[in-house]
């Protein structure tokens, strides 16, 4: 009768250990599944953080550049990130001249200063199990780069 018994524990103290054990490899299993994703997120953050450089670095190499907006897709082996760019103009506020200013000075400023400049936006966008992911970065180019028609 005594052997019965310890057969009877042996057995519960199994199923409770496989219960545990299988509850454990869930937590185990959904914790290694995060870290892929995360993992797989940080990658793309990085490579779209490349790419938006890459743009960027484009259109300030160019010795003009014009208002407008374009985009498009990247060729292999990026070709899940898109982007988009746009120049606009932005209008740079006089500056205050003080007071007793050499008025040859004065004219020399008013010869060199620029009315405006261009900013440049960048927006890369892709998509990672079913989500979509974006990063926009700004910038300034360079003065006199922006073109503009001549005034009247």
């Amino acid at each position: 009768m005594r052997i019965a018994t310890t057969f009877g524990y042996v057995m519960v103290e199994t199923v409770v250990a496989m219960g545990l054990l299988s509850v454990s490899m869930i937590a185990i299993h959904g914790s290694i599944r995060q870290t892929v994703i995360a993992r797989g997120q940080a990658q793309d953050y990085t490579i779209a953080r490349f790419l938006l450089e890459e743009v960027v670095a484009e259109k300030e190499l160019l010795p003009e550049v014009i208002e407008g907006r374009g985009g498009g897709r990247f060729p292999a082996p990026c070709s899940r990130f898109r982007h988009e760019w746009e120049i606009t103009r932005v209008t740079l506020p006089r500056p205050p001249i003080p007071p007793g200013f050499p008025p040859e000075r004065y004219q020399e400023l008013e010869r060199r200063f620029m009315k405006y400049i261009g900013k440049l936006q960048v927006r890369i966008t892709w998509t990672r199990a079913g989500q979509d992911f974006e990063v926009v970065g700004e910038t300034l180019l360079r003065p006199g780069q922006l073109w503009t028609p001549p005034e009247d």
